[in-house]
């Protein structure tokens, strides 16, 4: 099986370190719109939703963070069986940026929920979860290492 250079492993995991720091660091701007609108939403007094919505809402943005986990084992998984390390080393990283931009989604509905109740609470949590994940799932350089080498001799995930 074919090995890697060091070179290609540490620019694959540069490349995808700044990506999921760049999805990572969008988290907080969600929090300041949610926290500069929500806030003088509430102030003024408009409908709210039904909370069946507002529920059904916050259970979406937490199957989109259980769902994330599940495609970063099973992408993760799917690198090993590819060919050449570049290619696994590609997989891998395309697994990363899936799992973190569906953790960003979770974000998002946390956003929304926010914007829609006016209640900061939404986000602030479906944020937080969303961050924890990501700093959890965080792709590790010892598993591209590994993807570079021989993936059977020490899987990954």
């Amino acid at each position: 099986m074919d090995t890697a250079s060091p070179s290609l492993v540490d620019a694959s995991a540069r490349v995808t370190t700044v990506v999921c720091l760049a999805i990572l660091a969008s988290i907080p701007f969600y929090v300041a719109v949610a926290w500069m609108v929500a806030g003088e939403r509430a102030d003024a007094s408009g409908g709210t939703l039904p909370p069946v919505l507002v529920w059904a809402l916050a259970a979406v943005g937490i199957a989109m963070l259980a769902a994330a986990q599940a495609v970063w084992v099973a992408m993760k998984r799917g690198a090993t069986a590819r060919l050449t390390p570049a290619e696994r080393l590609a997989s891998y990283r395309t697994a990363a940026i899936v799992s973190f931009a569906m953790r960003e989604a979770a974000a998002i509905v946390g956003l929304v929920t926010s914007l829609l109740t006016g209640d900061l609470r939404w986000c602030l949590a479906l944020s937080a979860a969303a961050v924890i994940a990501m700093l959890l799932g965080f792709p590790r350089h010892a598993d591209m290492v590994r993807l570079a080498g021989d993936p059977a001799a020490a899987p990954i995930g």
